[in-house]
């Protein structure tokens, strides 16, 4: 049955920001948790997110006892991220630098533009600057190391950091768009697909896999009901939707078994 995941009860979320002041722009901290292995987030922070990396699924595993994390961001609203190093590092410098404040100096800043894709794989040593709006799709795990807070009084995870971050410099690669029915593919990857679907007064979908979809620019109409942003549905495998409208949905779903 068709399920549209903002009328379901929000998963808690964990504000990243400790009390120590900063905090997400208006709009943001809605996050939904659907039957599908994924988690699909709407991010808009209002000061620079903490440098972090996430672990592989075989690290993970092995010393955490859960699965790794990976994502992607689809940009929204423009600003810098950090992706990378500048320049290649040692576990050394990047230990001395993390904890006397001086880690910025070597990070790779980024400045994205809407419906820019971002994929972060695990070990990608990444920043959401004050600003940049996203749509995230994740593989659902909370398993986050800290290698920079900016001063902020919160715990870093510089040792498990260090055995799973690539440090050295990691290209951010284009998107390249691949036509699918009703839209197009921007990502494909081992862990999940993200989707980008139009929608001009009319588009019909149906997936062999869980879809969820997310409206973020528009109006749409399900049947009687009116749909905003962000509006969230769940397309279980085989099952097909109608929307009706002027907009733009993204989708995620994950990897054929």
């Amino acid at each position: 049955m068709l399920t549209l995941v903002r009328h379901l009860a929000p998963r808690p979320v964990e504000r990243p920001w400790g009390g120590s002041g900063l905090g997400f722009g208006p709009g943001v901290g809605e996050v939904w948790l659907a039957e599908a292995p994924l988690l699909v987030k709407l991010l808009d922070p209002a000061a620079w997110l903490s440098v972090q990396v996430h672990p592989p699924h075989a690290y993970a595993l092995r010393v955490e006892g859960k699965p790794g994390k990976h994502e992607a961001w689809y940009v929204l609203a423009p600003g810098e991220i950090v992706y990378g190093f500048a320049r290649p590092v040692g576990p050394e410098e990047v230990r001395r630098r993390a904890l006397e404040g001086s880690l910025g100096e070597v990070l790779h800043r980024v400045r994205v533009v809407p419906g820019q894709v971002v994929y972060l794989p695990a070990g990608t040593v990444h920043a959401l600057g004050p600003g940049v709006r996203v749509y995230e799709v994740q593989t659902p795990s909370d398993l986050t190391y800290r290698l920079y807070d900016y001063g902020r009084p919160r715990e870093l995870h510089l040792e498990k950091a260090l055995e799973v971050a690539r440090l050295e410099p990691t290209p951010l690669l284009g998107a390249t768009p691949e036509p699918v029915e009703g839209g197009e593919r921007l990502l494909s990857t081992p862990f999940f697909h993200l989707y980008r679907y139009p929608l001009r007064g009319r588009l019909s979908l149906r997936s062999e896999l869980p879809l969820l979809l997310t409206l973020l620019e528009g109006e749409a109409r399900l049947g009687e009901e009116v749909l905003h942003p962000p509006a969230t549905l769940l397309l279980e495998p085989g099952e097909g939707v109608e929307l009706r409208g002027e907009g733009l949905l993204l989708g995620a779903s994950p990897p054929a078994p």
